[in-house]
């Protein structure tokens, strides 16, 4: 169930669930036509449905955008991270500070392009931010090791450690999506609902096809949303690299980089 609401195309998505709601209310609005006239009202169980399925439109988008925020914060804080390290490793001395600040700097490209990479693009990119980590490891061991007693060794242990944390965190949060038993949930609560409404208008003696249409359109643009927020590599709402580029950008530019935001 995963790789099908992942894998299938978003507009297609959007479409069968649109045309399920219809058919759903559709079907409801036959079983409700066969009731008899005097059967009791099912306004007040409606608007129970209506209102739950508002809550769990709610939380179901909560918990999407939470996971967007958190890839957001962490391309600014991988990108803040990198750049402390990269200052830092500047207070060594040659060669070690040259050969940090290149594995540095290659590792930051790598990272934007990973976060630029499409889906299938960015296994390739994560395989080389893996290697990249390797390497910067092992240079970081062999530089602090004569000054492994010195407090710049700290600094620069801490901070090193602390990007190559990020970007392991960082390509989790990507690879993790929402529970497709909540999505399914939502998606079959909805057709429910939209099933006794047809009913419920079809006992009451109306029958309003536009404004249900509307009804399950902007339905279908909620849950259409959750679906986007929760496809960081393929959805159109995409996280913006911006703090990445720049760093890039800096780090190409000056020897002693100070993009994004690092700390001293």
């Amino acid at each position: 169930m995963d790789d099908l609401l992942n894998q299938t195309p978003l507009w297609l998505l959007a479409i069968l669930f649109f045309v399920g709601l219809l058919g759903a209310s559709g079907l409801g609005n036959r079983f409700g036509r066969r009731r008899p006239a005097t059967a009791s009202p099912q306004e007040h169980v409606l608007s129970g449905v209506m209102g739950l399925l508002a809550l769990l439109i709610a939380f179901t988008f909560g918990m999407a955008l939470d996971r967007y925020e958190t890839r957001r914060e962490l391309v600014v804080a991988e990108a803040n991270a990198i750049s402390t390290a990269a200052m830092r490793v500047q207070l060594l001395d040659p060669p070690a500070a040259t050969r940090l600040s290149e594995l540095l700097r290659r590792y930051a490209e790598t990272r934007l392009k990973y976060g630029l990479a499409t889906a299938a693009e960015k296994p390739v990119h994560q395989a080389a931010s893996s290697d990249l980590r390797d390497l910067i490891q092992q240079e970081a061991i062999a530089a602090v090791r004569p000054i492994r007693e010195t407090p710049l060794a700290a600094m620069i242990v801490t901070s090193m450690n602390e990007f190559l944390d990020l970007g392991a965190t960082r390509e989790a949060t990507i690879a993790s999506r929402l529970p497709a038993s909540v999505v399914v949930a939502l998606g079959v609560f909805a057709l429910v609902a939209a099933g006794l409404l047809g009913s419920t208008l079809a006992v009451a003696g109306r029958s309003d096809r536009t404004l249900s249409a509307l009804l399950f359109a902007l339905l279908t643009l909620a849950f259409a949303m959750v679906l986007d927020l929760d496809r960081p590599q393929r959805g159109a709402i995409q996280i913006s690299q911006e703090p990445m580029a720049r760093l890039v950008a800096s780090l190409a530019a000056n020897p002693q980089p100070s993009a994004a935001t690092p700390r001293p």
